[in-house]
């Protein structure tokens, strides 16, 4: 969905519906989604933007209310401005929004960190990601445009060939585009040609159709007729559809595919465990043959068996004293043979008493891992997987389908509430960093003044507004515990937004930089356990 010729078609689309509004406001509703709501004429529309590396989309969408809590937002200044103009980089996945006040938007479309910086005077003055490292710096560049390619040798694959002509096709349509034109057995002249008959259609003629792979394809099925699901008249239609539809379906088929396999693969050892244990009982035939092996051997402890002997014939008086020939050990006389196989008479019992005891639990985490098999097959939708997960955790992790202490169930950091407010506070240097990184610019950040300690961090929800004062104090007053001056009677604590809280580059970790502040002075106290 972010490939060149996309978002090439995507950025004619927008100018058509974007020029001449009016950016309202923009906020993340969610991890890695950025929206901006924007008015034109009467009308009002959303452009969104997911940075996430692998789901990097943009479109227009129809308007709907802003989700009013839990949301950070982003680019203040940019309120009440027009956009000018909208434009995409010759060589490069760069979309730039041109704004009243010499401001831009640099919508970085690629790569493991995709970005939205806001630059003014060629400086970045604010980004979607990481403003820390941003701010201040240079905006990134583009590729230079490159001169036509011309193949100075054969040799090459096919699919470096193409890339060696076009670098921007699609890498999701080659192994198609090679197979259908039969692209190995052809010279790179040839191979020249078809890659530049696709080009041209995908800029000049692009049909946008989503394919049974779940991929957009620009390329006209006339010239390259791959199956597909359906067709659009443009191409934000396509990218919304697939956003919110054939995406989703491939986020939550990797979702559960994070734990089908894992699942079944218990359920097979399970079965595999429970057909070996129905066995037990056999284990008392063997514990009963040892018992009257030890009978008979006492029985007999006055006699003597031949030197290096490895087995001894007596009468079986459990079988009308016919002859039995019972293994021994050498090294052990009559009576101590004896006590060996009432030790091992014994240890198959106990064997089978814990075969008994595990059949039964391994019969019962087998019926509970059906169940949640059953249950996970209903998933149809990725929210679904979401309250799927959260209730059955717990139970994934004690029948051993994940590990519950993965860093994806843990916390970076540990989240309270005072009264009705959430607080964050650090556990260590690095989850410092971490909350002091998450935090919105407006939520209240905290720590004691002039010792070690944990950061922590009011949620204000974007409310500029600071808390209640006996909110302060009570989290300065756990800021303070939470610090190397916990014995103290009273500790200066340092009160302040988000916003004035920088980290100087190459600064340990949990170091900061303070640019304005307040300090109160409290006694240290763990308000959360009154």
């Amino acid at each position: 969905m972010n490939n060149y010729f996309v978002l090439y078609h995507l950025t004619i689309f927008l100018k058509k519906y974007c020029l001449d509004s009016t950016f309202q406001f923009s906020i993340s509703p969610f991890k890695d989604v950025w929206t901006a709501f924007l008015r034109p004429d009467d009308q009002k529309f959303k452009l969104l933007l997911s940075t996430h590396p692998s789901e990097t989309v943009l479109f227009l969408e129809d308007f709907k209310p802003a989700k009013k809590s839990n949301v950070t937002s982003f680019f203040d200044q940019l309120s009440g401005k027009k956009i000018l103009d909208m434009d995409i980089s010759d060589h490069d996945r760069f979309i730039h929004i041109y704004l009243e006040g010499d401001f831009k938007l640099l919508l970085q479309l690629f790569g493991n960190k995709p970005n939205i910086y806001l630059i003014q005077k060629n400086k970045i003055i604010e980004s979607f990601k990481n403003p820390d490292q941003n701010i201040g710096e240079t905006p990134p560049n583009p590729r230079q445009p490159t001169t036509d390619y011309k193949i100075k040798k054969e040799g090459l694959s096919a699919k470096k060939t193409i890339l060696k002509i076009e670098p921007k096709f699609p890498r999701h349509l080659i192994s198609s585009v090679i197979e259908h034109f039969t692209l190995e057995e052809k010279n790179s002249t040839e191979i020249s040609d078809v890659v530049g008959v696709l080009t041209d259609a995908m800029i000049k003629t692009p049909e946008f159709r989503i394919l049974e792979d779940g991929n957009l394809c620009l390329i006209p099925e006339s010239l390259l007729p791959l199956p597909g699901k359906k067709n659009f008249e443009d191409v934000n239609s396509a990218i919304k559809h697939l956003y919110f539809h054939t995406s989703q379906e491939r986020r939550l088929s990797s979702k559960i595919q994070q734990i089908k396999p894992s699942l079944e693969r218990r359920i097979q050892a399970l079965e595999s465990l429970i057909d070996q244990l129905k066995d037990a009982d056999k284990g008392l035939e063997r514990a009963e043959k040892y018992e009257q092996f030890g009978h008979i051997l006492m029985a007999n402890a006055h006699e003597s068996s031949e030197p290096e002997s490895e087995s001894i014939t007596l009468p079986n008086y459990y079988d009308d004293n016919k002859p039995v020939k019972i293994p021994i050990k050498p090294k052990l006389n009559i009576a101590e043979n004896a006590e060996n196989y009432y030790d091992r008479s014994s240890k198959a019992i106990r064997n089978v008493e814990e075969s008994k005891r595990r059949l039964k639990d391994s019969k019962l985490d087998l019926r509970k891992l059906k169940k949640l098999q059953e249950s996970l097959g209903k998933v149809q939708k990725i929210y679904e997987f979401s309250d799927w997960h959260k209730d059955h955790i717990d139970e994934l992790h004690d029948l051993g389908v994940i590990n519950k202490s993965s860093k994806e169930y843990s916390s970076p950091y540990r989240k309270l509430k005072i009264d009705n407010y959430e607080v964050w506070v650090g556990k260590n240097a690095k989850s410092n960093d971490r909350l002091t990184s998450d935090a919105h610019k407006e939520d209240v950040w905290m720590h004691a003044r002039g010792v070690s300690g944990s950061h922590l961090a009011i949620r204000m929800n974007n409310n500029k507004e600071m808390p209640p004062k006996q909110i302060l104090l009570k989290a300065a007053s756990l800021a303070a515990y939470h610090s190397k001056a916990r014995g103290s009677d009273l500790v200066p604590v340092i009160i302040t937004k988000r916003k004035y809280i920088s980290k100087p580059k190459g600064a340990p970790p949990g170091s900061v930089r303070v640019d304005k502040e307040q300090v109160e002075m409290v006694h240290p106290q763990n308000v959360t356990k009154q």
